[in-house]
């Protein structure tokens, strides 16, 4: 109870001891110096009509209101709109991105409306500080004057100045937290009025979508390509020392297997990097597509069978490059994780790019933490508007058990 009781005068005192409240109130009088000239217009049309008015013009109410239609036509034609949003941030402390395109017509109405909102809001409490304050002094004084049982001086006298000890301090104290509330309500307004707009937001998403999506591709470039080569160096490279003093010969051409594939390795992640420094696409190399899927088997270190049918020129050129990355990656799952290293691939270009590797599996295969093969396939194969789908066959009397990877993906143009 101690605690909430000492909290609720805390928070009431809250707007007097905090500085966001005396930067909102240097921000409204930037206001009212905005609004002035309109001010002037406006008294010296009324001061056209009526002569006799003198200074009346430039505070009379209706002089103020009839200028707003002025302010917001002014507004419109804002050169810098950035120097509002930085008097926002600065001395509102609103937190906001600025629009991509200023020159909108979106937004230059929306700032238009902070900027008559600023004039009018700003205009206003202005004047109420202007003659609150030396009113508020001018009763403190006049209530110690009572308080000293002295005549009051002035021209206004009453219970107002007799008290002034209390209504001079409570008169100023209502005007701080007028102030503080208006702020706030700015502030508040600031991110619709001086942000992005619904265009703006939708351009910003379609471009992070856009990043990362390619972001995505080029991780999926580096375990496809990075991966299935170390993969494939680890293999050879111990299968050489094993067979180092037994079989020179095999030796020798497993380490001239590892050189091939670890320069394939090289100029693929160079061709990563360049996408990761957005370098153009005609500096990146020749991706490897379904031609080069006799080489892919001879240098997977997998004993494949091969098997190739329809008219490969047919296929788009992108098709070609996803299928040869999917039977990539089966080749490399492969490797890592079948009963041997052998596989049977089968790409038929029919009326749609059939794919299918098939290895021996006596046990149905456990999904391994951190794996990503069969994923990366998947979205490969969905992204092309295709399917893929991997199941296990049972190891029975006349045949073992194997694991098969199945994508049908679109022919594409070519």
């Amino acid at each position: 109870m101690n605690v909430r009781w000492h909290n609720g005068p805390m928070r009431l005192l809250a707007p007097l001891r905090s500085g966001a409240t005396y930067r909102g109130w240097v921000w409204l009088i930037l206001g009212g110096a905005l609004m002035m000239p309109f001010m002037l217009v406006g008294a010296i049309v009324y001061n056209w009509f009526h002569p006799e008015a003198g200074f009346e013009g430039a505070l009379h109410p209706a002089v103020f209101a009839a200028v707003i239609p002025l302010t917001a036509a002014v507004s419109l034609l804002l050169p810098d709109r950035e120097v509002e949003r930085t008097a926002a941030r600065r001395l509102l402390g609103a937190e906001f991105a600025s629009p991509a395109d200023d020159g909108t017509w979106n937004s230059r109405w929306r700032t238009g409306c902070w900027f008559t909102l600023h004039a009018v809001v700003g205009g206003a409490l202005s004047g109420v500080t202007l003659g609150l304050v030396p009113f508020c002094a001018y009763l403190l004084i006049q209530g110690a004057r009572a308080v000293l049982d002295m005549a009051p001086t002035g021209a206004y006298v009453g219970w107002l100045p007799d008290w002034g000890l209390l209504t001079g301090p409570g008169l100023l104290l209502a005007l701080v937290y007028l102030v503080a509330a208006a702020a706030a309500g700015m502030r508040a307004l600031a991110p619709g009025l001086l942000g992005q707009g619904a265009a703006d937001r939708l351009a910003a998403s379609r471009a992070e979508t856009a990043r990362l999506a390619a972001r995505n591709r080029i991780a999926r470039e580096l375990h496809d390509s990075v991966g299935h080569a170390l993969s494939v160096v680890v293999v050879q490279s111990e299968a050489a020392s094993r067979l180092i003093e037994a079989d020179p010969v095999f030796a020798a051409r497993a380490m001239a297997a590892v050189g091939e594939t670890a320069r394939g390795a090289l100029a693929e992640l160079d061709a990563v990097i360049g996408a990761l420094r957005e370098d153009r696409d005609d500096a990146r190399g020749p991706q490897k597509d379904l031609a080069d899927l006799a080489s892919l088997a001879a240098e997977s270190g997998v004993e494949v069978d091969l098997r190739v049918t329809g008219d490969l020129a047919s296929v788009g050129r992108l098709t070609s490059r996803e299928a040869y990355r999917i039977v990539q990656e089966a080749l490399t799952n492969v490797l890592r994780h079948a009963d041997e290293p052998r596989a049977s691939v089968l790409v038929d270009a029919g009326e749609e790019v059939a794919v299918a590797v098939a290895s021996p599996a006596a046990r149905r295969p456990r999904p391994r933490p951190g794996g990503r093969g069969l994923i990366g396939i998947a979205e490969r194969a969905a992204v092309l508007g295709g399917t893929a789908e991997a199941d296990w066959t049972a190891p029975t009397a006349a045949a073992p058990g194997t694991w098969t990877v199945r994508v049908a993906l679109p022919k594409g143009t070519a």
